[in-house]
């Protein structure tokens, strides 16, 4: 029995120890362990906090607006941002660089701070502008201060800079396009120290882009045969129109005939029609001359081509109808005369600007001696046959002379003349085949 104990306490013994080396050895792998993760964790933690600095808030939707691009130009910056949170702005700073990132240096020729500032969408009260703080001084720098406790709304702000200077292109190796960055600082104090949030935004100069084109010298003008008796009633443009006469019918001593003359009367229902439209901004004149017809003496009025008459003065029993002359006159049936007049400025054709004859605000006007009525938004109502005194009043210059009858002082679009021809014989005045022609022209000054 005691050699049975004896061997047990030794068996005891000897597992104690293997216990206690075993655990010996656990606990120095776990301090192996510690201490690793120890070393790791001091490894990490720099690296998890430059992340955490890297991935602050940073204003965002930030934008630099600027009125002009030219390089030099003096203008207009507008910068729009939102800050991240509502901590209170007591200061910023706009600081120009040729970079977004690293060292600043300042585009050549810049300057901000030569501006007036003006602010929107900030809380509390109005910013000023600081040029005595260090890091403040230079013109391509913009600092703001202001005292104030209100939270800001995470929503737009804008600083507008007017007077502001872009670059030149000293730096960008005198390219028109150059790049520039602004650096947005704000700040909660107003010492420009305690930094809230920050942010770059960009812009560029720019070369001025030119677009050339040319508008070439126009005219159109026409003369033909209407039967149009108005000034609302849309004439042919030139285009398409027709006719190089018009009849008068049949003269009667008892009357005065007056174009439009109709088919009851042998006329053919014709006025003549004088279309101008032209670009000429210095105005134009339109004008006529008689053309000499054949026969002996007053060869440009109405009368029998080849016939002779008499000279000097007038006479009832030639060939030759009386010309009116240069003085606007009325008619008298049975007083040998013949004459034309302008009856009213058309413009149902115009387009290139309001255009109204009952308006008075038409381009072409009419000279004065060859307005029938004397008066500028009447429309003459002579027409056919007029017993009797003619209403309105008619001229013809016989000698072949030039005579402007409208004109105007700037452009022209598809105004017409509606011309109106008028003549009257006496009693004696002898039987014929009675001609005038005219020569019509249009003197546009460029």
């Amino acid at each position: 029995m005691a050699g049975g104990g004896r061997k047990r306490d030794l068996n005891v013994k000897t597992y104690t120890k293997t216990v206690v080396r075993h655990v010996r050895r656990a606990l120095l792998r776990l301090d192996r362990v510690l201490k690793l993760v120890l070393a790791v964790l001091v490894g990490v933690a720099p690296v998890l906090l430059l992340g955490m600095t890297a991935t602050a808030d940073q204003i965002s939707n930030r934008s630099l607006n600027i009125k002009s691009g030219q390089a030099g130009a003096t203008t207009i910056y507008t910068f729009t941002f939102t800050p991240p949170n509502t901590t209170p702005i007591q200061s910023l700073k706009f600081q120009m660089c040729t970079t977004p990132l690293g060292t600043c240096t300042a585009p050549s020729g810049a300057n901000m701070a030569g501006g007036s500032i003006t602010q929107g969408g900030f809380a509390g009260g109005s910013f000023t502008p600081d040029t005595s703080t260090t890091g403040c001084t230079a013109v391509t720098v913009i600092c703001l201060t202001r005292t104030s406790v209100s939270s800001e709304s995470v929503s737009a702000h804008t600083i507008t800079d007017t007077g502001a200077v872009n670059q030149d292109s000293t730096n960008c190796s005198a390219a028109a396009n150059c790049t520039f960055f602004v650096r947005i600082t704000t700040f909660s104090d107003t010492a420009y120290t305690t930094k809230i949030d920050a942010g770059t935004v960009a812009s560029s100069t720019t070369q001025i882009f030119t677009v050339n084109a040319a508008i070439q010298e126009v005219l159109s003008f026409c003369i033909g045969a209407t039967n149009i008796d108005d000034a609302t009633t849309a004439p042919p443009l030139c285009s398409s129109i027709s006719g190089t006469s018009l009849s008068l019918g049949v003269l009667d001593s008892t009357h005065t005939n007056v174009s439009p003359v109709s088919s009851t009367n042998q006329g053919d229902g014709n006025n003549a029609v004088a279309e101008l439209s032209t670009n000429a901004v210095n105005g134009t004149a339109i004008s006529y001359d008689a053309i000499q017809q054949s026969g002996s003496h007053h060869q440009g009025t109405l009368r029998v081509a080849g016939a002779t008459c008499s000279n000097p003065g007038v006479s009832n029993t030639d060939q030759c109808i009386n010309a009116i002359g240069t003085t606007r006159s009325t008619m008298t049936a049975a007083t040998e005369a013949f004459g034309m007049t302008i009856a009213g400025v058309n413009c149902a054709n115009t387009l290139g600007y309001s255009c109204s004859y009952s308006g008075n605000t038409y381009n072409l006007r009419k000279a004065s001696n060859y307005d029938g009525t004397g008066v500028a938004t009447t429309y003459l109502s002579d027409a056919g046959q007029v017993g009797g005194t003619t209403s309105g009043g008619y001229a013809w210059d016989e000698s072949g002379t030039n005579q402007t009858i409208a004109s105007s002082s700037t452009v022209v679009d598809n105004e017409a003349l509606i011309i109106k021809f008028a003549a009257t014989p006496t009693i004696v005045t002898p039987t014929g085949s009675y001609t005038a022609q005219a020569d019509y022209v249009a003197t546009p000054t460029f």
